[in-house]
C-alpha cells in the first residue's frame, strides 16, 4: 500500500483527489458506493445526518482511523505503465518514476484521499442523535492536454516548439521564433486541486411515524473548514486562467510577488470556511429505505498565498524540464518558475464547497441480504466536484452472523465502470472491514482504477 501511494503521488504535478461518494466508510465502498440510505451512525456524517436517528441496537458509536483512496487513469490500461506500478520490487527506479509521471499526465488522472482520524455518535432518548468527527480530504483532477506535458517535462529541449537554445553566460534558455500563448499550448488542460481538513456536527431524529409502518427522518450538519491548499487552472477556448492559495510550504512566495498575506507554516491554513449538510430519510417497515440529502453548502475564502495564474505569450523557457519526481517539489518547479507560469498576488478569493445532491434507496430482503442503489450529483463545477454523477448498485450478504460480503457496479465521477468488493467482520461490539472500489485492478490485466478502504477500530456499544 506504501508503495502505491508513493505512485500515486509521484504520478501527479500535484497531491490531490477528487472525494469519494462513500467518504471513509469501508463498507459503502465494497457496495459500490452506496451509502445514502445505508450508512448509520457516524459513518452519516457528511453523507446523510438523516440516519443518525435510525433506530439501531447501538446508542453509542466510535471509530478511529478510517480511510480511503482511489485513483483512476487511462494510463493503467498500458501493459508497460501496469507492469511498473504492479512489480515486486521494493522501489522504483528514477526512470520509471519519469515513466509513470509522463504516461499519467498524458492521459490524465483523478484521485481521492479521505480519512477521518476520529468520529463518533451518541443516541439520546426522546432527543435524537449527535454526531462529531474529524476528517482530511484531498481531491485532485489533471489532463495535462495539447502540448502541455512536453513542455512539463521537457521544457527548452522540447524540438517542436524551441527553435532555437541560447547560452548567456549564466542561463540556458529556449526561444521560439513562432510563440503562442500558454493558452494555445496548454488548450483544454485541466489542473484542480483541494486540501482541506475539517470538523464535524450533526444531529439527526424521527420527525414522526412508527417503526412497523411508515417513519421520516430529518437530519443535519455543519462542519468547519480549514483549506490546506486549492489551485484551479483551466486552459478553454485558448485562454489560460486560474487561481491558487498553497499552503503545505508548497511555494516559496517573496513580499515582492504578492503584497498580501504570506505564510511558510505547513500547518498554517490558507483558507477557512462553513458548510452545511440536511437530509431526510424514508423507512417504510423494516424491509424499505429511502434517503435523499444535499451536502457541502457552503463557501470556502482563502486569503494567505493568494494568486492569481495570468495567461501570456511563452517566447522563452528558460526550464529545462522537471527534475524531481516528488510531488511537492513537482508544484514548486512549476509554479515557481517565472519563465513557465505567470501568476499575480491578489487579496482574497472565494469559492464555493463541491456542493452534492444525493439519492438511494435499499431494501433488506432478509437478515442476510440487503441491495440498494445511489446516485450522487454534482451541483456546481468547482475545484473537487465530481466531473459527472456518481452511479452505484450494490448488496451486502451476511455469512455465519459475523461474516459481511458486499459487492456491486460502479461508474462515474471521473471513474470508470467498476465492480467492488469488500469484506468485514461485526462482532457486535467491534467491526473490522477492508474493501476496494474495483476488484478487477488486482487481479484483471487492464482496469484503470485503484483503490483502498478500511476500518480496524470501529466499536459500537
Amino acid at each position: 500500500m506504501k508503495k502505491l501511494l508513493t505512485i500515486a503521488l509521484v504520478c501527479t504535478t500535484l497531491i490531490s483527489a477528487r472525494a469519494q461518494s462513500e467518504e471513509t466508510s469501508f463498507s459503502a465502498t465494497g457496495r459500490g458506493g452506496t451509502a445514502t440510505s445505508f450508512v448509520t451512525d457516524y459513518q452519516a456524517i457528511g453523507i446523510n445526518p438523516a440516519n443518525l436517528g435510525f433506530e439501531t441496537d447501538n446508542a453509542f458509536s466510535l471509530g478511529v482511523g478510517e480511510f480511503g483512496y482511489g485513483l483512476f487513469s487511462n494510463a493503467l490500461v498500458k501493459d508497460d505503465v501496469r507492469a511498473i506500478l504492479f512489480n515486486n520490487e521494493d522501489s522504483l527506479s528514477a526512470e520509471d518514476q519519469v515513466t509513470l509521471a509522463r504516461s499519467f499526465l498524458n492521459e490524465g488522472i483523478t484521485m481521492n484521499v479521505d480519512v477521518m482520524p476520529i468520529g463518533f455518535s451518541l443516541r439520546l432518548p426522546k432527543l435524537g442523535t449527535f454526531g462529531f468527527s474529524m476528517k482530511g480530504n484531498m481531491a485532485y483532477h489533471t489532463l495535462f492536454a495539447g502540448q502541455a506535458a512536453n513542455i512539463v517535462f521537457e521544457g527548452y529541449n522540447y524540438e517542436e516548439y524551441i527553435d532555437t537554445i541560447i547560452f548567456d553566460g549564466t542561463t540556458i534558455y529556449g526561444v521560439a521564433y513562432e510563440p503562442l500563448s500558454l493558452g494555445e499550448l496548454f488548450d483544454d488542460t485541466e489542473i484542480s486541486l483541494n486540501i482541506t481538513s475539517e470538523f464535524n456536527v450533526a444531529y439527526g431524529r424521527k420527525l414522526f411515524g412508527s417503526t412497523e409502518g411508515v417513519s421520516v427522518y430529518g437530519g443535519f450538519g455543519y462542519k468547519y473548514i480549514l483549506g490546506l491548499a486549492y489551485l484551479d487552472i483551466n486552459s478553454t477556448d485558448g485562454v489560460l486562467s486560474g487561481t491558487a492559495a498553497l499552503g503545505l510550504d508548497i511555494m516559496d512566495l517573496q513580499e515582492s510577488e504578492t503584497p498580501f498575506t504570506i505564510t511558510s507554516n505547513p500547518y498554517e491554513p490558507v483558507g477557512r470556511g462553513n458548510g452545511f449538510d440536511v437530509g431526510l430519510s424514508l423507512k417504510i417497515g423494516e424491509g424499505l429505505t429511502f434517503g435523499a440529502s444535499v451536502v457541502d453548502m457552503g463557501k470556502m475564502t482563502y486569503t494567505a498565498n493568494v494568486l492569481q495564474i495570468n495567461d501570456f505569450t511563452l517566447d522563452t523557457i528558460a526550464f529545462s524540464g522537471l527534475t524531481s519526481t516528488d510531488p511537492i517539489q513537482l508544484i514548486s518547479d512549476i509554479l515557481g518558475d517565472p519563465e513557465l507560469i505567470a501568476y499575480s498576488g491578489i487579496q482574497s478569493f472565494t469559492v464555493n464547497l463541491p456542493t452534492k445532491l444525493r439519492l438511494g434507496g435499499s431494501v433488506k430482503i432478509s437478515d442476510m441480504l440487503n441491495v440498494g442503489v445511489d446516485a450522487v450529483f454534482p451541483m456546481n463545477d468547482v475545484a473537487g466536484a465530481y466531473t459527472s454523477p456518481v452511479i452505484g448498485l450494490g448488496g451486502e450478504f451476511t455469512v455465519l452472523k459475523v461474516i459481511k460480503l458486499s459487492t456491486g457496479l460502479s461508474a462515474g465521477g471521473g471513474y470508470s465502470y467498476n465492480i467492488p468488493a469488500g469484506i468485514g467482520f461485526d462482532f457486535k461490539i467491534w467491526e473490522i472491514g477492508f474493501a476496494t472500489r474495483d476488484i478487477l485492478t488486482w487481479f484483471g490485466e487492464s482496469s484503470p482504477t485503484v483503490s483502498f478502504a478500511a476500518g480496524v477500530l470501529r466499536f459500537k456499544l
